[in-house]
């Protein structure tokens, strides 16, 4: 029978099975940013539930195989994939430190016409503040390239915190990339000389910026949840604030990961002569008393003529050694925008120039006297 089969072969009437391809990963974490301690990062990582989520796609649709049928709108049907995973846990997943390392079939073991799509790694997260899943899910792969071997870096932001990884893969005995590609003016990594990569820092409690923008934006509760201390201002009004009716008034203080957090929220309005019409809005975030996040807006309208309008918006990020990490100014006629992290790289993906200390300063003074008057007895 062997012999026959061979002569069928010989002859080009039949295929002989391809060897099977297996594709091999390593994954470091090379990043950390936000609140997540690196202890309990590795703590995640040497979980013995950390599994990595295979994801195949079928080459062929056959109708009730390897795919579904459904009626389309307005009339007619179309085929649909029936996708199939495969898990890789315990000690399928070789883990050294930080590194991670693994094989995948391209065909899936239980169905041969189907092949590898996608990888996502997955390790059980405790509990906690911005984190309403009981697992990490980082998308590793997606699409798995179908031949070669790279070198590349996987970026993600998870509420409260971010990663970055070094993801290398080749597959059989293709050798790995030699160097990681250069990237030109990426917004959240950068190629560094040594081979590694560079990932964007952002201050330890940047993400409690948004996380907490729904409790200070509204009304000072009466009783404040435990943890939290709710507070407003009195007037009269620091500068530049005087004279403006405030519709929104809060300072939100909590403790977090042992962290004095402080979450602003301004918001008042302010009626000139004739139709003229102001609004002037802060919001920032302030972490043991140092500046985290800030943006400032003031709108006119009328105040220049009965159709006229004006506005100039400020945004502002800095890092937990309170060096300057972003600035952006804008005005309807135009806007600046100063990136730190692209500066680091290359002065040309800084994009304007950098902000003037005074312009700075100025700024940062204007909160100060906003944040002293909710703190003042």
């Amino acid at each position: 029978m062997r012999s026959f089969f061979t002569l069928l072969v010989s002859l080009g009437l039949c295929t002989a099975p391809a060897a099977a391809r297996e594709l091999e990963v390593e994954v470091q974490v090379l990043h950390i940013g936000g609140i997540l301690p690196a202890a309990e990062l590795e703590a995640m990582l040497a979980d013995p539930r950390l599994g990595i989520e295979a994801g195949y796609q079928p080459t062929r649709l056959i109708d009730g195989v390897t795919a579904r049928r459904e009626r389309t709108m307005p009339i007619g049907s179309k085929l649909f994939a029936i996708p199939q995973t495969l898990a890789l846990n315990g000690a399928q997943v070789e883990r050294k430190g930080r590194t991670l390392r693994f094989k995948v079939p391209d065909s899936h073991p239980a169905h041969d016409s189907y092949r590898l799509n996608h990888l996502t790694l997955r390790t059980p997260m405790a509990p906690g503040i911005g984190r309403p899943q009981p697992d990490l899910r980082v998308d590793l792969l997606n699409p798995v390239p179908k031949g070669g071997a790279d070198d590349l870096p996987v970026f993600g932001r998870y509420a409260l915190f971010d990663l970055g990884l070094r993801l290398s893969y080749r597959w059989g005995n293709e050798p790995r990339a030699a160097k990681p590609p250069v990237l030109t003016c990426h917004a959240d990594v950068q190629a560094a000389s040594d081979g590694q990569y560079r990932f964007r820092p952002r201050h330890r409690a940047a993400g409690l910026f948004r996380f907490y923008a729904s409790v200070a934006q509204s009304n000072p509760p009466s009783r404040p949840p435990a943890g939290q201390r709710s507070l407003q201002m009195r007037e009269p009004f620091p500068e530049p604030l005087n004279g403006w009716k405030l519709s929104r008034n809060h300072l939100v203080q909590l403790q977090i990961d042992g962290l004095s957090v402080e979450r602003l929220s301004v918001y008042g309005e302010q009626a000139g002569p004739g139709q003229c019409r102001r609004t002037l809005g802060y919001e920032a975030l302030f972490a043991d008393g140092k500046f985290v996040t800030v943006e400032r807006s003031l709108y006119e309208d009328g105040c220049k003529g009965a159709e006229t309008s004006s506005s100039h918006n400020v945004e502002a990020e800095w890092l937990d050694d309170g060096k300057l990490a972003r600035y952006v100014s804008g005005t309807q006629t135009g806007s600046q925008s100063w990136d730190g992290f692209a500066a680091v790289a290359d002065p040309r993906c800084a994009g304007d120039p950098a902000p003037s200390p005074a312009e700075v300063e100025a700024l940062q003074a204007e909160l100060q006297r906003i944040r002293s008057a909710f703190l003042r007895p």
